[in-house]
């Protein structure tokens, strides 16, 4: 295994675990998109002082953002077991609103009322 897998399967895992939290406390989407995002920015920040990783951290940034934002998505669908296709794959049209959701709350912090 490269150190890389390693990298991205903790933070995938950490992002899982913030997942399952969020969803058993009730948790306000913004907080859980706040707090996916600040590991997805620190784990970029890891790679980019450790270059030896990998070559391009834009990669990895964008990996751990679609599996975080997929199972956001996946959570906001059903209580079944996420696919795997679903996690590392593209959402489907119907989520359109909310992919652009989520992705407004990464980039912003907070959606306006």
């Amino acid at each position: 295994m490269k150190c890389i897998d390693a990298v991205e399967g903790a933070v995938k895992c950490i992002l899982s675990q913030l997942h399952t939290a969020h969803k058993l406390a009730a948790s306000d989407d913004s907080e859980y998109i706040h707090q996916a995002r600040t590991v997805i920015n620190a784990a970029e920040k890891y790679i980019e002082q450790n270059p030896e990783l990998i070559h391009d951290p834009t990669i990895l940034t964008q990996v751990l953002y679609t599996y975080s934002r997929n199972l956001w998505l996946w959570g906001q669908q059903s209580d079944a077991k996420p696919q795997e296709s679903y996690l590392y794959g593209s959402a489907s049209d119907s989520d359109d609103y909310q992919t652009y959701y989520y992705d407004y709350l990464y980039d912003r912090g907070v959606y306006p009322n």
